[in-house]
């Protein structure tokens, strides 16, 4: 009696397995988790790019469908509305539920329209050409 139950059960366990969906292909090599490594400052007229320190690390994943994530899952607050990824303009639109984040209710954004991406390897350069602000991210691949 135990065995039939054991062949029942098997199946149904494997059905309950989720995983996550495969990357939209427009910015599969985006996908995942990204750790800040430096930031672009302006020195002496000069543009150079400025070490963060490593702890504590801030990140930055991108999900399946575009959508921007913190570390611990959460989304992050005024992110834009699409992504040109290595010059191939996206549009975010979410295709799993998204929790809400309790830290965006403090925050009045003046969030960009698009970010463009350049990624290389394990390297991921975000630049925001914003109407207010204009800053560049340096990321490596986690």
């Amino acid at each position: 009696m135990k065995r039939y139950l054991y062949i029942l059960l098997v199946p149904l366990l494997l059905l309950n397995c989720k995983k996550e969906p495969a990357p939209l292909p427009a910015i599969k090599e985006v996908v995942g988790r990204w750790r800040l490594d430096a930031v672009e400052k302006t020195v002496n007229g000069q543009q150079i790019w400025e070490k963060v320190p490593a702890d504590p690390p801030s990140h930055l994943v991108f999900r399946f469908d575009g959508v921007i994530l913190d570390e611990n899952g959460l989304p992050w607050c005024c992110v834009p509305d699409s992504l040109i990824v290595n010059g191939t303009p996206f549009k975010i639109k979410p295709l799993a539920s998204i929790p809400e984040n309790p830290q965006c209710h403090l925050v009045d954004c003046a969030a960009c329209s698009s970010w463009d991406l350049e990624q290389k390897e394990n390297e991921l350069t975000l630049t925001s050409n914003c109407e207010f602000v204009h800053y560049r991210r340096r990321y490596l691949r986690e």
